[in-house]
């Protein structure tokens, strides 16, 4: 059996998170996961976002596929991150995508200690936020009708470890929707701390 989490965006809350388990006829098996969600929530409309998605909306939604301010969404994470010692790799955010996951990932030192992205500090708990921050902001720059994403009740990432990961594209997607449907987009996005508003009193944070 696999295992893997799901997220809804939340009515009281940003998002919810349940983690499914499913029986995989081969590996990411991305139509069993769907079986799986499905008979928990058969009401819910259900959108992968991935590579592997077999939606097209799902395809162009995948964080490889988002830019923030013209760069790839994976060199702008990268290049934010503020280690022990004031270490940070700036120039990361002209590189490749898989180059700066490398790169941080053989030289980093110490631990994350917070974000600075566009003049703004962003603590690293909730450990998610920073980055559900600007994979909303990259889906915002992408020319993507935000309206269709309200079709959807529920979203999933294959690719998605919970037990060895904790960002994923998915929930960043439904805290998305959750704002599109409170018409609280651009007041969450406006500050840091009109953002962490969203992780208050929520259960499901790392």
């Amino acid at each position: 059996m696999a295992r893997n989490a799901c997220f809804l965006p939340g009515t009281d809350r940003a998002f919810e998170e349940r983690i499914i388990e499913y029986r995989q006829q081969k590996r990411k098996d991305v139509l069993a996961f769907r079986k799986a969600v499905s008979e928990y929530y058969p009401d819910k409309k259900i959108l992968e976002i991935s590579r592997k998605s077999d939606n097209s909306l799902g395809v162009r939604l995948s964080a490889v596929n988002l830019k923030l301010d013209g760069y790839p969404l994976e060199c702008v994470y990268q290049s934010s991150k503020h280690f022990e010692g004031d270490g940070r790799f700036d120039f990361l955010l002209y590189e490749k995508p898989e180059y700066a996951r490398k790169y941080v990932r053989d030289n980093a030192f110490g631990d994350v200690i917070c974000f600075v992205y566009n003049g703004m500090l962003f603590n690293r708990h909730p450990k998610t936020m920073f980055y559900d921050y600007i994979y909303i902001k990259a889906v915002c720059q992408s020319g993507i009708d935000l309206s269709k994403l309200l079709e959807y009740g529920a979203f999933t990432d294959i690719d998605f470890n919970p037990a060895v990961s904790y960002n994923c594209q998915a929930r960043s997607c439904a805290i998305l929707v959750h704002l599109l449907k409170n018409g609280t987009l651009n007041h969450h996005l406006s500050s840091v701390d009109s953002f962490r508003e969203l992780y208050r009193g929520n259960p499901y944070l790392i």
